[in-house]
């Protein structure tokens, strides 16, 4: 197994995987809110530094990002990785008054936990896959109805959340909780994705009210500014945009490298094309 290099390696204390993608701030938003003093080891995204070795056989099975090393004060580190696990395993570990999170077993608790999995099974997925095909996509033969699916199941989802909003003050009740983390960076990319979140007035003033949360501030520029939010995207000139076009380019020869290599045939049933006459 290939050990990380020197400057790559965990340090004592907290350690967070991240890139300049939208789940490790997640990670990185409740480090900041918590108070924890974290070693943020930056993964180049050009040189496809998650798919090394040493990440893959030491840090990450799954080559993405975020993934934690949380190497403790008797010399034993535990290693947790995908964004919903590493907030929880930060919560047991540095949040023991629950100021971001409910004891575990309680009512709240599960509400938080139902919506951390809404997050995590629907709402990231379905607005990344809208960012897909909205922003990615190198085909315009087969962007039309990926658009399409996406962003209304995106739409959807706002709306879902928008009506939770509009009775609770934070996602899980009266308590800002990892919940409320998690979905948080999606909302605030919410543009990227084809989604205009003036359309959702609770999702709109819960979201601006936990930008302005200095720990939110902080958290939104590690390891620079978060690139795509909906300030950051509707720049027409200079460095934001120039990265923008940068991230466009490089991130559709990405996906489509990754994909490439594990493209094959679709299994067949007997079933399959009925529906195409139907199809508008």
């Amino acid at each position: 197994m290939a050990t990380p290099p020197p400057e790559k390696a965990p340090k004592p204390g907290l350690n967070i995987y991240g890139c300049a993608a939208v789940n490790p701030h997640k990670v990185v938003i409740l480090a900041e809110e918590l108070g924890i003093p974290y070693n943020y080891v930056n993964l180049d995204m050009l040189v496809a530094e998650m798919k090394s070795d040493w990440y893959v056989g030491s840090i990450n099975p799954n080559g993405k990002a975020p993934a934690i090393v949380h190497v403790k004060d008797d010399g034993t580190s535990v290693t947790v990785w995908e964004s919903g696990a590493c907030l929880l395993y930060l919560a047991h570990e540095f949040d023991k008054d629950h100021r971001f999170s409910y004891p575990i077993g309680t009512p709240e608790y599960w509400s938080q936990m139902s919506w951390l999995s809404w997050q995590i099974s629907g709402y990231g997925p379905m607005m990344g896959q809208a960012a897909h095909y909205n922003r990615y996509n190198p085909s315009k033969e087969t962007a039309e109805y990926g658009s399409w699916r996406y962003t209304a199941e995106s739409r959807r989802l706002h709306h879902v959340l928008d009506r939770q909003l509009s009775t609770f003050r934070f996602v899980a009740g009266d308590r800002m909780t990892v919940a409320d983390f998690a979905i948080f960076i999606f909302a605030h990319s919410a543009k990227w994705c084809g989604i205009d979140l003036a359309a959702y007035p609770h999702v709109k003033a819960w979201h601006d009210a936990l930008a302005q949360r200095p720990a939110f501030q902080r958290a939104v520029r590690v390891p620079k500014l978060y690139g795509f939010s909906d300030a950051a995207v509707s720049q027409t000139e200079g460095e934001q945009f120039e990265f923008l076009l940068m991230a466009r380019k490089f991130g559709t020869q990405g996906i489509r490298a990754g994909t490439e290599q594990w493209k094959g045939e679709v299994v067949a049933v007997p079933s399959d094309h009925a529906n195409y006459e139907e199809a508008p």
